[in-house]
């Protein structure tokens, strides 16, 4: 797992989304789970929809996990899952986000960390950090070539971000 601060410019994303529990009825990275379904309605989308001209042509996908002040109590929470976007104004079965400029704590996973809990170790990073802290409440999850699918994820590689600020 590397780690490292970066600065990231602002995003649009178009894609679709969930709101609740989306691990309640299957645990994490299991798609047969809610996040799941979300990836799996998105890419039938994109599939059958390859002429969108609204799109950035970007080489990653997005997945972007939204909480609240109730998340910790109740385990719900928005996903998102896009792609960048050159407009607002989208196909009516289209949400989008607009995710502001930032400094983040970039990590790099690989394998077997990607499935780990690694967003609690990068909160004991950021929360033993006297010069950072997050602000906002949200994770993103930037998947390309490298991420090879659920049943190849030894092989894969992904990118996932936590916004903080220098304090």
């Amino acid at each position: 797992m590397d780690i490292e601060l970066v600065e990231r410019d602002a995003m649009l994303l178009g894609g679709m989304s969930f709101y609740g529990d989306p691990l309640s009825t299957k645990g994490g990275w299991d798609e047969e789970n809610e996040i799941g379904r979300t990836w799996q309605r998105f890419m039938t989308y994109v599939h059958s929809h390859e002429e969108r001209t609204y799109t950035s042509h970007d080489s990653y996908f997005y997945e972007l996990h939204i909480y609240n002040e109730d998340t910790p109590k109740n385990g719900q929470f928005q996903v998102f899952v896009g792609e960048k976007v050159n407009t607002s104004q989208l196909p009516v079965k289209l949400d989008s986000k607009y995710i502001p400029s930032s400094l983040y704590l970039k990590v790099t996973l690989r394998g077997k960390e990607i499935i780990s809990d690694w967003w609690y170790e990068l909160e004991q990073e950021i929360a033993s950090n006297k010069n950072i802290q997050r602000n906002y409440q949200y994770i993103i999850q930037a998947y390309d070539h490298r991420f090879k699918g659920m049943d190849k994820i030894n092989e894969s590689e992904l990118d996932a971000y936590i916004p903080v600020e220098r304090i």
